[in-house]
């Protein structure tokens, strides 16, 4: 189990458009900024951090208004919007995949924006998403995908996840991923959560207006899973995924307790559970984060530079090699991180490289892709260790 904050972020000067955002966020709505901010730029912020609809939403039109001006908060209003119009599309799809379920006698259980959205505890429009997850026992869940592909919905190409299935599409575009357990959230000793332990242990919530046997995990259990998807699977993939997003659905879901801590303590340490509830308590107090010490500061700080300081954000895909939460020993985990780096399906070509004009284009890159990693591999390290003297 790790026994420290495992990020060492680099000092980061936080702007007043910064702080701005964190108290527009996670603060107590309304509260007084004493400074001016550069309202374009607190837009572009919010956005690179996907809290824009949030803060659309905890705000209200009237206040964005007063502070900055009519332009910017027809942008932040787009967001809301934006993000709403994804949710319902999401929801549709979460709705079409509980249809087939149903006709299989398959249970579900929303994960995420679908149990945020399935249970009430999201206003509308305040979150971004770009995927719906769903958990099903786990000797269905071939099956389920199957009947999916039967019905309209169409493989990522991405390779599977320890932890779940490849990505679907669905017929309206939105992207639905069918998860066998939870990872890192361990009810039962050491095992993630399959959906038939959280049935064992009550901790299934029925969604009755969806179709079939459609539940979500008990706000608990979310939580957890909120925090070891954060810290556990993304702490290093700051581009992937905006750990803000993390802060907003723990604040959101107010089921952060003792006992969910302890369902990800193998994978996410004492330090850093204590770090996440501080930064929680003084984002939604209102404090100023310029004067802050202690853990906390240090966990804003890693949020913050992951996607603001180039340099750390390189750094820190040296993480590729390290542990995450999994069910597997450390050598086999080790040993696939390194084989799914080196060797990418054709739809992993067309993401990292874009898509070569044709079939011969994809032997050029699997050839060549080793001595690129390597190349990647030495710049990101480069850049570990101009971090390591600058501290």
């Amino acid at each position: 189990m790790p026994s420290a904050l495992r990020f060492r972020p680099p000092r980061l000067a936080l702007s007043p458009e910064v702080r701005w955002m964190l108290l527009r966020a996670f603060g107590p709505a309304g509260a007084p900024f004493p400074e001016p901010v550069e309202p374009a730029a607190a837009l572009a912020l919010a956005r690179r951090f996907e809290v824009s609809a949030r803060i659309a939403v905890r705000q209200g039109r009237e206040r964005l208004r007063a502070e900055v001006g009519e332009e910017i908060t027809a942008g932040f209003a787009r967001d809301r919007a934006r993000a709403a119009a994804v949710g319902m599309r999401l929801m549709g799809e979460v709705r079409r995949v509980a249809e087939v379920a149903a006709g299989l006698g398959c249970p579900l259980a929303c994960l995420k924006l679908a149990a945020l959205e399935g249970t009430g505890l999201l206003a509308a429009g305040s979150r971004e998403a770009c995927d719906a997850d769903l958990l099903v026992p786990g000797g269905r869940a071939e099956e389920l995908w199957q009947a999916l592909a039967v019905a309209g919905f169409r493989g990522s190409g991405m390779p599977e996840a320890e932890h779940q299935l490849t990505a679907l599409k669905g017929p309206q575009g939105g992207v639905v991923e069918i998860h066998r357990h939870l990872p890192g959230v361990r009810l039962e000793g050491a095992a993630s959560a399959t959906y038939e332990a959280l049935d064992r242990a009550g901790l299934l919530l029925p969604l009755p207006d969806l179709p079939g046997r459609c539940a979500a995990p008990a706000p608990e259990v979310l939580a957890a899973h909120v925090l070891v998807h954060g810290l556990g699977q993304h702490g290093y993939w700051p581009s992937s995924y905006s750990l803000l997003k993390m802060v907003a659905d723990l604040q959101d879901l107010e089921a952060f307790t003792d006992r969910a801590a302890s369902w990800v303590a193998r994978d996410v340490s004492a330090v850093e559970v204590e770090a996440v509830r501080r930064l929680l308590e003084r984002l939604a107090a209102g404090e100023d984060p310029a004067g802050w010490t202690g853990p906390e500061e240090e966990l804003l700080r890693h949020i913050l530079a992951g996607r603001l300081d180039a340099e750390y954000a390189g750094a820190l895909r040296l993480g590729l090699f390290r542990p995450q939460p999994s069910e597997r020993s450390r050598p086999a985990q080790l040993a696939r991180a390194v084989l799914g780096a080196v060797f990418l399906s054709d739809a992993q070509i067309d993401a990292v490289y874009g898509r070569p004009r044709t079939r011969l284009g994809y032997l050029g890159r699997r050839l060549a892709r080793p001595f690129d990693l390597l190349l990647r591999l030495g710049s990101y390290g480069a850049r570990w260790a101009r971090l390591r003297r600058e501290r």
